[in-house]
C-alpha cells in the first residue's frame, strides 16, 4: 500500500507523541533512512517501545519497514533541500493531499457543518482567500458562515462562540498564533475545532477536535518560502461539492448537478493517478 494512504488511513489512531514522531520524521526522512529506532527515540525524548508501537499503528511490522517505506515516498520530496525544488513536485503535492482525504472524517465534518448554528473560519496570509471562498459558497446555499483575519476580530467572533457552532481553522503551518489564540478561546465555549494544515504535529493539529490534512511542499526564492495553497482549494471544494450532494441548499434551490458530476469525476480520475 501507498505510503501516504497508509497513514490516511490510521491517522485517526494517533495521539499527540504519535503525531510528534511522524512529524520528526517527515521532516528528516533522509537521515531517519541511517537511524537505528534507538537514535529516533533518543532524539525525540521517548523510548523505543513507543516508536515501535506508532509505527504498528500506522500498519507497519515495525520500525524497520516503515523506515524502508519512508524513504521510497519521500525521498525526492525535498523538504529538507529547499533550493531543490521542481515543479513536479507541485503535482506530487496534489496528489499526495488527495490520498490523505479521509472519507469518514469528511462525512463527520458535513454533518457538523449541517447541524450547527453557524460556522466561522479563522485564518491568515494567504489562506485567508480559501477561507473566503469557503464561506462564499456556504452563504450562497443559506448556511450562515463567516471567515476573520484580523486578531481582534477573530477574538470576538470566539467569545460568542457555544456548543452548537463549528470553528475551521485554515493553517498550511499550523502555528500562526494569531489563529491559534482565536481556535483555543472559541474551544474554551463549547465550539467544535477542526484544522485544515500540513502533514504532521503542529500546534493546531494537536489542539483540534478534527483534522484534514493537506501535503505542501514549500521553496525558497530570493530568500521568500513560497508555498502553493493549491491543496488547500481542493480539500475545500470537495468539501463543499459533498456538502451539496447530501444536503443540498439550504434554501431549496436546485443543486449544480453537472458541476458536481464534474468535480467528483476530476477527483476519481486523480485518485486513480496516484
Amino acid at each position: 500500500m501507498d505510503f501516504y494512504n497508509q497513514i490516511a488511513e490510521n491517522t485517526h489512531l494517533l495521539n499527540k507523541s504519535d503525531n510528534e514522531i511522524l512529524s520528526y520524521c517527515i521532516r528528516n526522512n533522509k537521515r531517519i533512512s541511517e537511524m537505528k529506532v534507538q537514535q529516533v527515540a533518543d532524539e525525540l525524548y521517548t523510548s523505543p517501545a513507543s516508536v515501535i508501537r506508532f509505527c504498528k499503528k500506522l500498519g507497519f511490522s515495525g520500525f524497520s519497514e516503515f523506515k524502508a517505506a519512508l524513504k521510497v515516498e519521500l525521498s525526492q520530496n525535498g523538504k529538507e533541500e529547499k533550493k531543490a525544488y521542481h515543479s513536479t513536485d507541485f503535482l506530487r503535492d496534489v496528489h499526495k493531499t488527495i490520498q490523505l482525504i479521509q472519507e469518514e472524517t469528511i462525512d463527520w465534518l458535513l454533518e457538523k457543518i449541517h447541524n450547527s448554528r453557524r460556522v466561522e473560519f479563522y485564518a491568515a496570509g494567504s489562506s485567508r482567500t480559501v477561507a473566503a471562498e469557503f464561506v462564499k459558497r456556504l452563504q450562497v446555499i443559506g448556511k450562515p458562515a463567516f471567515w476573520y483575519d484580523d486578531s481582534s476580530l477573530m477574538n470576538i467572533s470566539a467569545k460568542q462562540m457555544t456548543g452548537e457552532d463549528l470553528v475551521i481553522v485554515i493553517s498550511v503551518s499550523g502555528e500562526t498564533s494569531l489563529v491559534i489564540a482565536a481556535a483555543n478561546m472559541a474551544k474554551s465555549r463549547g465550539a467544535t475545532i477542526v484544522s485544515v494544515t500540513n502533514l504532521g504535529s503542529n500546534t493546531l493539529s494537536d489542539m483540534a477536535d478534527e483534522n484534514i490534512y493537506v501535503n505542501s511542499t514549500y521553496f525558497v526564492k530570493s530568500n521568500i518560502e513560497i508555498r502553493s495553497r493549491l491543496q488547500l482549494c481542493l480539500v475545500c471544494e470537495y468539501i463543499f461539492f459533498r456538502y451539496l450532494e447530501r444536503y443540498g441548499s439550504c434554501d431549496g434551490a436546485n443543486l449544480p448537478a453537472e458541476r458536481m458530476e464534474t468535480a467528483k469525476a476530476m477527483l476519481d480520475k486523480s485518485r486513480e493517478m496516484t
